[in-house]
């Protein structure tokens, strides 16, 4: 067994448990410090803890909003699979009821020159000058013989310089816009040239050729006398009837028949298509309860996590955070907010029944939404869609306003002089229009990357931006519990609080035992000047005696 020599020293001599008093000094001198950081380090554990209640809780409230994204209230239906019809701009489309039979699709112009012995066969040099248009039968005739220039596309020429190959040909055709060109082994060991349009009357193709020698053969692709020769397939419109009512379009992909909605044609039909553009009240109902629902938990979550004990009851694990504080605040006002841009008048979450209850709970009544939604079907387009129209006659907008977009009205404004327009004060940059308007590509501020079209005279247009309750929701989410959101941050100063109290645990327990070790030094010393002098006095004693007895 080990004999503890400091002990025993202090047993001859003072009597003192010099560990034990050397334990309490040093304790003495740093159990209050030690203390106060652990409790420090404790807080900083119980925060972190609820500031990931609260990312978590932001983290169901997005998925709740992307869940509700995702399930449109608009439903678009098509009893015939030969015309589809898809929602492209919720703001513009209304409840209807549309019957359309498809005459003729839209077509290509397809025209093949063969007899080619490869697709190496070298042309005879020249130019082809490629023009768009119409061909058409001239009066007292059948055959379409006769070209119509479209004057809204530009024509090309091609160089076919010495040496050039039936591929090199087929390159340079697919290099213009609106054209499609091809060399294809026939399988009967000759190759054809096909060649393409995009569909539509108006963008058949005529080719003119020039030869550099005549005859050196670059004339077999000119078709301005023998286009019914080359020509496998006519380029035609699509011609429907919508609700008895004849139209052409030059693409089966339509976007101008019913208001925002795209319809695609795929084949001609038997039996008109009905199509029905219609909303869902129940699932808009159902999407305004689980909202509510979702907005009520975090709610809830941010009162019991801030909640300051004022009847003796604890207080709430983020109680004076002042980053949750002011989380909890912009939520609150978001809710209460007015949504602009969404019409002339604002609308309130209160006109789709949600009211606020004095705990600061919502409360949603469905009769009254279902009251508001059959009346005004597209305020509820105001809470989960963003809306970008042009509210002006003869004006048009596309695209998608930028994150930094506010709400409300931007002016678009064209300087009939220097042709510059600007859009809320922003640059345009001019681009070709079709059907006589023009287009204006916006480049700076918030609704950058829009493109507004306007017809011929207008110069003065107002285009109208409303962002959704939904998508300000989640912004505010992105900001708070983003990878360098609000919530990080403060998780990371409070691991820094962590640190340091760290730092001074460390700092202290060398503290500890550099004291201790002073100590047990200073106390050895004073327990040999006590043993020593113990003994003196022992020895004198003896001493003394032994003279007495003499």
């Amino acid at each position: 067994m080990a004999t503890d020599y400091l002990n025993a020293l202090g047993a001859s001599g003072s009597g003192l448990n010099i560990r034990e008093l050397t334990k309490s000094l040093v304790e003495a001198d740093t159990a209050v410090k030690r203390s106060a950081a652990q409790k420090k380090i404790a807080a900083t554990e119980v925060s972190v803890s609820a500031l990931g209640k609260v990312r978590a809780q932001f983290q169901s409230l997005s998925g709740a909003l992307a869940t509700i994204g995702q399930s449109s209230v608009l439903k678009a239906t098509s009893s015939n699979p030969a015309v589809a019809i898809s929602v492209t701009d919720k703001s513009l489309v209304a409840t209807q009821r549309t019957e359309i039979e498809v005459l003729q699709i839209a077509q290509r112009q397809v025209l093949e020159f063969g007899g080619f012995t490869s697709a190496d066969a070298v042309l005879g040099s020249g130019s082809v000058s490629v023009d768009f248009g119409v061909w058409f039968a001239p009066e007292g005739e059948e055959a379409a013989t006769s070209f119509a220039q479209n004057p809204a596309l530009a024509a090309s020429s091609i160089a076919v310089g010495t040496g050039a190959t039936l591929q090199d040909l087929a390159t340079a055709l697919t290099s213009i816009p609106g054209v499609t060109a091809r060399v294809l082994d026939k399988g009967d060991g000759t190759f054809s040239l096909g060649v393409v349009s995009e569909p539509g009357a108006g963008n058949a193709l005529r080719f003119t050729v020039t030869e550099s020698v005549p005859g050196n053969g670059l004339a077999r692709f000119d078709t301005t006398a023998s286009n019914l020769t080359a020509q496998v397939q006519e380029a035609k419109d699509a011609v429907l009837s919508v609700d008895g009512i004849i139209v052409a379009r030059s693409s089966n992909e339509i976007t101008d028949l019913i208001p925002g909605a795209t319809l695609a044609l795929s084949g001609k039909t038997t039996d008109p298509a009905t199509l029905s553009v219609s909303r869902d009240t129940q699932l808009a109902e159902a999407a305004m309860t689980y909202m509510v629902e979702e907005l009520n938990a975090t709610m809830k979550l941010l009162g019991e996590l801030t909640r300051r004990s004022t009847d003796g009851s604890g207080s709430g694990e983020l109680a004076g955070d002042r980053v949750v504080e002011t989380l909890k605040r912009q939520v609150t006002a978001l809710i209460g907010q007015p949504l602009t841009g969404h019409g002339e008048k604002p609308v309130y979450l209160s006109q789709l029944g949600v009211s606020t209850n004095r705990d600061g709970s919502l409360s949603f009544n469905a009769s009254a939404f279902q009251k508001a939604f059959e009346k005004t079907p597209k305020i509820f387009d105001a809470m989960f869609t963003d809306s970008l129209t042009a509210i002006t006659p003869g004006a048009a907008v596309a695209g998608k306003a930028a994150s930094s977009a506010a709400s409300g009205d931007y002016i678009f404004r064209l300087d009939p002089v220097t042709g510059e327009a600007t859009v809320g004060g922003g640059a345009t940059l001019a681009l070709p229009g079709a059907n006589g308007a023009s287009q204006y590509l916006v480049l700076s501020g918030g609704l950058a990357g829009v493109m507004v079209s306007v017809e011929s005279g207008v110069t003065d247009a107002t285009l109208r931006f409303g962002r959704s309750f939904a998508t300000q929701l989640q912004a505010l989410l992105d900001t708070a519990a983003g990878q360098n959101g609000a919530i990080s941050d403060r998780e990371g100063q409070i691991g820094k609080v962590a640190e340091e109290q760290a730092k001074v645990i460390e700092a202290l327990d060398a503290r500890a035992a550099k004291l201790e070790s002073r100590y047990l030094a200073q106390f050895t010393a004073m327990e040999q000047a006590v043993s020593r002098m113990k003994s003196t006095g022992t020895y004198l004693e003896n001493l003394i005696s032994a003279w007495n007895k003499d």
